[in-house]
């Protein structure tokens, strides 16, 4: 059982592998050219503001990202109880989620995603393709989540660079 807390927690973002990669070089959101947008990331990052979860972690290979994520200091949240009854019913709701065909591009971890942002009621920063029925913006507007890419990040932010 979790431990209850008086303060509420800073949460408000949880974010994608697709959003974490996209600050390498020749991603769409490389920091070699958004070098502000990204220090504003790790700001809420620091502060608790934007977080992620252990299966979004246990994806990334990228050994220097990691390393930039501990130096953020960034919250990644563990799998639960009730995270793994919001999976269930998300792959059980959307089986075309997972397919465990040897093929990139599909991931379990985009179900763990969505069933943490659901526990703490977080809105989910991914680059996937919006209008694809089995892609996390898709799923997560199924559940009333809130779905966005970085720009769309720093648009409701009100971040100008």
């Amino acid at each position: 059982m979790e431990q209850l807390t008086l303060f509420a927690t800073p949460y408000k973002y949880i974010m994608d592998t697709s959003s974490i990669l996209s600050q390498k070089p020749g991603e769409p959101h490389t920091r070699l050219v958004y070098k502000s947008q990204w220090e504003n990331i790790e700001h809420y990052m620091k502060e608790k503001v934007i977080v992620t979860c252990s299966e979004i972690v246990d994806e990334i290979k990228d050994k220097d990202i990691i390393c930039w994520l501990n130096m953020q200091q960034c919250d990644v949240l563990d799998i639960d109880d009730e995270v793994q009854m919001n999976v269930r019913k998300i792959v059980t709701d959307n089986p075309k989620m997972i397919e465990f065909t040897g093929k990139s591009g599909t991931s379990s971890g985009d179900a763990f995603l969505i069933a943490t942002a659901m526990k703490y009621g977080l809105a989910v920063i991914t680059e996937e393709n919006p209008d694809k029925p089995t892609k996390i913006p898709q799923i997560c507007k199924k559940y009333g989540l809130q779905a966005m890419n970085i720009t769309k990040l720093c648009e409701v932010e009100g971040w100008k660079f």
